[in-house]
């Protein structure tokens, strides 16, 4: 078993996260222990009386893992670890304009928003610059003719990419940033599976707990100067990533 399923564990009942979606979590972080993977998960009487909840609550959970690949549900064999929340490098950057023209579709953006916030402790790390700083916040929901939106944007853009905030930003950041001297070519990504959640499934105009794969990436100059944070919301059942893998010899 994953976790003792003798033993209690409290679920926040005053918090306005839906007690499923804390089960969600809770079980997530015990699926990134090592060896994780083929191991069984307590039944779903058993996890009743772990979280105090009802049924339907616990078989919503079980839905939501199973929807972002993380468990395999069935008769006989009973609630399987499939897979652990994994990290992959990605080889190539491209903007989203750029990745849909590759597929031959015709790139859709709209602007939600644009704004100045202050970096604060956590962007002033990520994107080395001082807590003071202010960066270019840029909301957009992207897509294409085929579907629309696909996906969420949020990016934070330090004054290294020389953007004021005035330029159109319904095509490409990284165009728009190359006109002004400014190239991002290299960076760390990462790509988790989530569910969607308030603002973000509103925006997405998809059902709270939909699975979403979330994607965030920092952009960095050839001289390694941080210039962006990117993050992402994609619809999950209209998206895929695709990573091209080598192995050492």
């Amino acid at each position: 078993m994953l976790f003792n399923a003798d033993r209690r564990i409290a679920l926040d009942r005053a918090s306005p996260v839906p007690l499923y979606y804390q089960i969600y979590r809770i079980i997530s972080d015990y699926m990134k222990e090592p060896g994780a993977v083929g191991r069984k998960l307590p039944t779903e009487e058993a996890m009743m009386k772990v979280f105090d909840v009802s049924r339907a609550t616990v078989r919503r959970a079980l839905q939501a893992l199973e929807s972002s690949g993380q468990i395999s549900r069935s008769r006989g064999r009973g609630t399987i670890v499939t897979n652990n929340a994994s990290q992959e490098q990605l080889t190539t950057i491209r903007s989203f304009t750029e990745q849909m023209r590759l597929e031959s579709h015709v790139p859709i953006t709209k602007v939600v928003e644009v704004k100045r916030v202050k970096a604060g402790p956590e962007m002033a790390r990520i994107l080395q610059v001082s807590e003071e700083e202010e960066l270019l916040q840029v909301t957009r929901l992207r897509g294409n003719e085929s579907y629309f939106p696909l996906a969420l944007f949020i990016s934070f853009l330090t004054s290294r990419s020389n953007l004021t905030g005035k330029e159109n930003f319904e095509g490409s950041l990284y165009e728009l940033m190359r006109n002004k001297g400014t190239a991002v070519v290299e960076g760390d990504a990462i790509i988790e599976g989530r569910l969607a959640e308030g603002r973000i499934a509103k925006l997405l105009r998809i059902e709270e707990g939909a699975p979403i794969l979330y994607y965030e990436r920092v952009g960095c100059t050839a001289l390694g100067e941080h210039v962006e944070l990117v993050q992402c919301w994609y619809e999950a059942t209209h998206y895929k990533f695709r990573i091209h893998l080598t192995t050492k010899i």
